[in-house]
C-alpha cells in the first residue's frame, strides 16, 4: 500500500494558479462560490415555502411533503459518494460547474409538476445536481484558505445557505399565496439564474492541492513539535480509503454528531412553514409564514455562524480541539431552547427561544466543515465531505421528514383530516417534541467528548501531506 492516494496532480491541461491562495483571487473565488451557495439552497426550500399550497392544489398531504423532501435527500446522499470520489481526482472548479447547471435546469421543469409523482421525480434530480457542488466546492474552498482562517472563511461561506434558505421561503410562500398555480413561478424564477453563476465557476482558476496550508508553512517556517501521532497509510483501492477515513475518530466523531444534527435540521426547515400555518398553533398566512421563517433563521442563523466561526479559530490557537468543542456546547444548549420554543403558543414567546435555537444550531456550520478538511489528508478532502454526507444525511435527514410526517399523523385522531382541515399544528408539536428534542442533546454530547482526538488526527493527516510532497 502507498502512503498516497491516487495521482491528483492537475492535469496536463489545467493551469496552476498564477497566485498566491493569500490574494484578491481568492476572495473572488470565494464570493462566486458564496452567490453558488445561495442559489443551492435558494432553489432547495423554495419548495418548501410553497408546500402548504402545493400539497393542496396537487392533492396530497402533510406525508406527502416529507416523502417528497426525503427523495431529494436519498438522492442526493446516495449521489454525493461517487462525486466526492470524483472530486478527488479531476478539477473540482468543472464539478461545481456541472453540478449548478444540472440543478438549476431541475428546478426551473419543476414548474410544469402536475401531480405528486412528477413534483417527486423533479426532485430527485435536483438531488443529482447539488449532490457533486458540496464535496467539490468544499474542497476547493480549503485549497484557496489555510488552517488558520478556515473556520471563519466556512462559516462566511455557510451565511450563504441561510440567506437562500430565507430567499426560498420568501419567494415560495410569497409567490403561492397570489392565485392558482402562481407558485410556478417561483420555480422559473430560481431555476435560471444559476446557469449564470455556471459559467462564472467554469471560468475559475483550480489551485493546486493542499496548496493554501503549504503556502502558511513557507510563509511561518513553523517547526512541527515531536508528538505522538498514529501512522495513517492511504490505499490506492476507493473502499480502503473510506475505511482509512472511517478510522480517522474525530472524523468519526463529526460524522455521528451531524447525524443527530441533520435529523433535527431536516425536520424543522421541511416543516416549519407548514406549523406554522395550522390554526392550533399561530394561524399565519402562506405569504407571512415563508417571510418568517426565512427571517429567523437567517438572522440568527447568521449571528451563529459567524460567532461559532470566529469563537472556534480563536480557541483553537489554545485547545486544537476547539472546532468540535464549540460545535458539541452549541447543540447541547439548543435542546431546552427548542423544548420551550414548541411547546409555546404564545408568538413572541416562540419567536424568543426559536431564534436562540437556530443561533446555537448555526455555530456548527464553520467549524463543523472547518475540522473535517483539518483531520484527513489533502488528497481526501472531498472524498471525507462526500462520505460525512452520505452517513449524515442517510442515518440523519433522509428520513427525518417522512418519519415525523408519519408520527405527526399517527397523532392525530382522523388520520389526516386534522391538516385537511389546518389544524395539525398540536400533532406536529408533539412529534417534533418527542423526537428533536433528545436527539440535539445527543449530538452536543458526542462533540464534547469526541473533541479530544483532534490534535492527534490532525497531525497525523499533515504527515501524510508531507510524505506525498517528498514523493512527489
Amino acid at each position: 500500500m502507498s502512503d498516497v492516494a491516487p495521482d491528483v496532480s492537475p492535469e496536463p491541461t489545467e493551469q496552476p494558479l498564477a497566485r498566491r491562495t493569500n490574494g484578491g483571487y481568492a476572495y473572488y473565488v470565494f464570493w462566486v462560490m458564496f452567490g453558488v451557495n445561495f442559489l443551492n439552497y435558494l432553489d432547495r426550500y423554495v419548495l418548501t415555502g410553497a408546500a402548504n399550497v402545493m400539497a393542496r392544489e396537487l392533492h396530497f398531504g402533510l406525508s406527502g411533503i416529507g416523502y417528497i423532501t426525503s427523495a431529494f435527500l436519498i438522492v442526493y446522499t446516495l449521489c454525493a459518494l461517487p462525486m466526492g470520489i470524483w472530486a478527488d481526482r479531476a478539477r473540482r472548479k468543472d464539478i461545481v460547474a456541472l453540478s449548478v447547471a444540472v440543478w438549476s435546469v431541475a428546478t426551473a421543469l419543476t414548474a410544469l409538476a402536475t401531480n405528486f409523482w412528477t413534483l417527486f421525480l423533479s426532485r430527485m434530480v435536483l438531488g443529482v445536481g447539488e449532490a457533486g457542488y458540496y464535496p467539490a466546492g468544499t474542497a476547493l474552498l480549503s485549497d484557496y484558505f489555510n488552517r488558520s482562517r478556515r473556520s471563519r472563511i466556512m462559516s462566511w461561506w455557510s451565511c450563504a445557505q441561510l440567506v437562500g434558505i430565507l430567499g426560498g421561503y420568501g419567494i415560495g410562500g410569497t409567490l403561492a399565496g397570489l392565485y392558482l398555480g402562481s407558485w410556478r413561478l417561483a420555480f422559473l424564477f430560481t431555476g435560471i439564474p444559476g446557469l449564470v453563476l455556471a459559467f462564472l465557476m467554469w471560468r475559475v482558476r483550480e489551485p493546486r492541492r493542499n496548496q493554501a496550508d503549504e503556502e502558511e508553512q513557507s510563509e511561518t517556517q513553523a517547526q512541527v513539535i515531536a508528538q505522538e501521532a498514529p501512522h495513517m497509510v492511504i490505499p490506492q483501492r476507493v473502499w480502503g480509503q473510506f475505511w482509512t477515513l472511517l478510522r480517522i475518530r474525530s472524523l468519526f466523531v463529526l460524522i455521528v454528531m451531524q447525524v443527530f444534527a441533520f435529523f433535527v435540521l431536516g425536520v424543522n426547515t421541511t416543516f416549519l412553514p407548514t406549523y406554522l400555518q395550522q390554526k392550533d398553533t399561530f394561524g399565519l398566512s402562506s405569504t407571512s409564514a415563508g417571510l418568517y421563517s426565512g427571517g429567523v433563521i437567517v438572522v440568527a442563523g447568521i449571528a451563529g455562524t459567524i460567532l461559532g466561526g470566529y469563537l472556534a479559530d480563536i480557541l483553537n490557537r489554545r485547545h486544537p480541539g476547539a472546532r468540535v468543542l464549540v460545535c458539541g456546547i452549541g447543540f447541547l444548549l439548543s435542546a431546552p431552547a427548542f423544548a420551550l420554543a414548541v411547546t409555546t403558543h404564545d408568538l413572541l414567546t416562540f419567536t424568543l427561544f426559536f431564534v436562540l435555537t437556530a443561533l446555537l444550531l448555526s455555530v456548527y456550520l464553520g467549524p463543523c466543515t472547518a475540522a473535517t478538511q483539518d483531520v484527513v489528508p489533502s488528497a481526501l478532502r472531498a472524498s471525507a465531505v462526500s462520505l460525512t454526507l452520505l452517513i449524515a444525511h442517510l442515518l440523519g435527514d433522509a428520513f427525518s421528514p417522512s418519519l415525523v410526517g408519519i408520527i405527526a399523523t399517527s397523532f392525530d385522531p382522523t388520520h389526516g383530516g386534522h391538516f385537511a382541515a389546518g389544524r395539525a399544528g398540536q400533532d406536529l408539536n408533539l412529534a417534533l417534541l418527542l423526537t428533536c428534542t433528545p436527539a440535539l442533546a445527543i449530538a452536543g454530547l458526542i462533540g464534547i467528548f469526541g473533541a479530544r482526538w483532534v490534535a492527534t488526527d490532525m497531525l497525523a493527516a499533515e504527515q501524510v501531506d508531507k510524505r506525498a510532497r517528498m514523493a512527489s
